[in-house]
C-alpha cells in the first residue's frame, strides 16, 4: 500500500514542483574581471575626471612690458630695413625668424595689457 500511495504522489509533487517559480539564484561567486575590461573601465574614469582650471599666470611687471615693447619696436626696425633690401633682390636669412619673433611678443603683450 504504501508503493501505491508512493506512485500516486509522485507525478503530483511533480507537476506541483513544476508549477512553482524557480528557486533564488544562488550568490554570485568572486570572479576576477579581464584584463582588458580593467583597463578600459580605467580609461573611462580617468576621462570623466574634471580638472581644476589651469593657475592665472602672473602679470609681467611693467620692466617686462617696457624691455618686450623695446625689443619689439628694435626687431620691426630691423624687419623694415630687411623689406627694403629684399626689394633690392637682397633676402635676409633671419627675416622669418624676426617676423615669428614680433608675432609672439605682439600676442604677449596684448595679453599682459588686456587688450
Amino acid at each position: 500500500m504504501a508503493t501505491r500511495t508512493a506512485c500516486l504522489l509522485l507525478p503530483l509533487l511533480l507537476v506541483v514542483a513544476m508549477q512553482l517559480p524557480p528557486a533564488e539564484a544562488s550568490p554570485q561567486t568572486a570572479q576576477r574581471i579581464p584584463a582588458g575590461r580593467t583597463a578600459a573601465n580605467d580609461a573611462t574614469r580617468q576621462a570623466e575626471k574634471v580638472e581644476p582650471p589651469a593657475a592665472a599666470t602672473p602679470k609681467a611687471t611693467t620692466a617686462d612690458v617696457l624691455q618686450q615693447s623695446d625689443e619689439l619696436l628694435s626687431l620691426a626696425q630691423q624687419v623694415h630695413t630687411d623689406t627694403q633690401r629684399a626689394t633690392q633682390g637682397v633676402i635676409s636669412r633671419d627675416l622669418k625668424d624676426k617676423l615669428k619673433r614680433i608675432e609672439k611678443l605682439s600676442k604677449r603683450l596684448r595679453d599682459e595689457l588686456n587688450l
